[in-house]
């Protein structure tokens, strides 16, 4: 492959770190707690995937499949050979952008926006073929009703491609990288399409990382979970707007401790996942709104 092509996406990022002394009184005489804001500057960068990305890409999707029976390391590798669609998520280093050097091996991966073909792969992958049972088998036993029925028959169907969408990051990179992220895998599908590449999708899936607040048990010693969504990925409650199905499950079994980079409390929050289905003609209107709500042209 070709190391030296980059496609860039730069933001920054504000933080508010607050610092906590493990004295009670602080050497001016305070209460010992104090907020500090600080504001840094980081950029990232979209670049293609490659074998040194291995490692990163896989812990990014264990934070969305959690325990899930999926070849976690087969999909991994498909995401790389595929590297001529979607990108992985850097920080940018300070070099010259022509040097071949500048990928270092040992680069952490934040983020990997990608689209894998359901209806093409699941031909010659197993990784694939649990995807696709793994949300058949949600379907069926999460009681998600006839939108559940629809996502069983689109997935399963021979008669329209159908493109898994994995978008996921870590949760201190901004909500800025999603617009650039969703147009720079768009143009990279219209180039495959044009060399005759089956990426032309009818339909495009995405399970999205959601949480429930729960809510005091009503006499039956359970908890009633609230019906608002939260996403980790902030775009993701812009996709739920616009797709033309949206069904929702709990993961809350399937976690021995909190995701690195999650913000949910595992007391007051559920853990879900939200799968939306829609059609590929609102790829574009999706890519519009984000910019719009996000002040980007």
């Amino acid at each position: 492959m070709a190391s030296s092509k980059k496609k860039r996406a730069k933001t920054e990022i504000e933080e508010n770190n607050e610092m906590i002394d493990d004295d009670p009184v602080s050497d001016d005489g305070g209460s010992g707690e104090e907020l500090m804001d600080q504001e840094m500057e980081v950029e990232f960068e979209a670049r293609i995937p490659q074998d040194s990305d291995f490692h990163g890409i896989k812990t990014l999707l264990k934070q969305l499949f959690l325990k899930a029976n999926i070849n976690l390391s087969e999909l991994a590798n498909t995401i790389i050979s595929q590297n001529y669609v979607g990108n992985v998520i850097k920080q940018l280093n300070d070099v010259d952008d022509d040097s071949e050097d500048d990928f270092d091996d040992g680069d952490p991966v934040f983020g990997v926006m990608t689209v894998v073909n359901l209806t093409e792969r699941k031909k010659d992958l197993e990784c694939v073929k649990e995807i696709i049972s793994y949300l058949v088998d949600k379907c069926r036993t999460s009681n998600l009703g006839e939108d559940g029925n629809k996502i069983i028959d689109i997935v399963n169907s021979e008669n329209v491609q159908v493109g898994f969408l994995i978008s996921e990051r870590f949760l201190n990179i901004p909500i800025e990288i999603a617009a650039p992220s969703y147009e720079s895998l768009r143009k990279d599908m219209m180039k495959a399409v044009n060399k005759k590449m089956k990426y032309d999708f009818g339909y495009y899936i995405l399970i999205s990382k959601s949480y429930r607040a729960k809510m005091e048990a009503s006499g039956d010693g359970g908890n009633k979970l609230g019906n608002q969504l939260f996403y980790s990925n902030p775009e993701d409650e812009i996709l739920s707007e616009l797709s033309d199905i949206k069904v929702s499950y709990s993961v809350a079994a399937d976690r021995d401790d909190v995701v690195s980079g999650s913000w949910d409390d595992e007391d007051s929050m559920e853990a879900m996942r939200t799968v939306m289905v829609f059609t590929a003609d609102k790829y574009d209107s999706i890519i519009q709104t984000l910019k719009s709500q996000l002040g980007q042209t």
